[in-house]
């Protein structure tokens, strides 16, 4: 009977330790999870999609046009190529930089740099996409206010 007992008891123990690894398991991938969802990487590869999509856009957009990013970007670095985008911080390595990679219908240019700026805007000029500082926005925002 005292045998049966103890079985019973390290049963219960094995269930409760195991409970307590599973808890401390799921906190450790979560909280990394959040520090990932949270960092400069994650913000460059939203950035650097988001500005592939615009790109695609008005390739597809009749005539002339003008997007602006609707966030502030004044942190990164902007290169805008026939085939790619690439997003960094200035001073960070080669493999921090997060490049995405497009292509264009043929015929059509794009190209461009932005660095130390609030606002990015991309232009679409007949077949030419340039990636440049948004001056329309800039120019009103030092206008003073009556």
């Amino acid at each position: 009977m005292n045998r049966n007992m103890n079985k019973r008891g390290i049963t219960t123990l094995m269930m409760i330790l195991e409970i307590i690894i599973i808890l401390i398991s799921a906190a450790l991938i979560f909280s990394m999870a959040s520090k990932f969802a949270s960092s400069e990487t994650t913000n460059k590869i939203v950035i650097a999609d988001d500005i592939k999509m615009m790109v695609d856009t008005l390739i597809g957009t009749p005539g002339e046009a003008t997007v602006q990013y609707p966030g502030n970007v004044s942190q990164y670095t902007f290169i805008l190529s026939s085939g790619s985008i690439t997003v960094f911080i200035k001073g960070e390595g080669e493999h921090q930089k997060i490049i995405r990679y497009f292509s264009l219908p043929e015929g059509y240019q794009a190209f461009g740099t932005l660095e130390d700026r609030d606002r990015l805007c991309l232009a679409k000029e007949k077949k030419k996409i340039v990636l440049q500082e948004c001056l329309i926005t800039a120019a009103a925002e030092e206008m003073p206010e009556k």
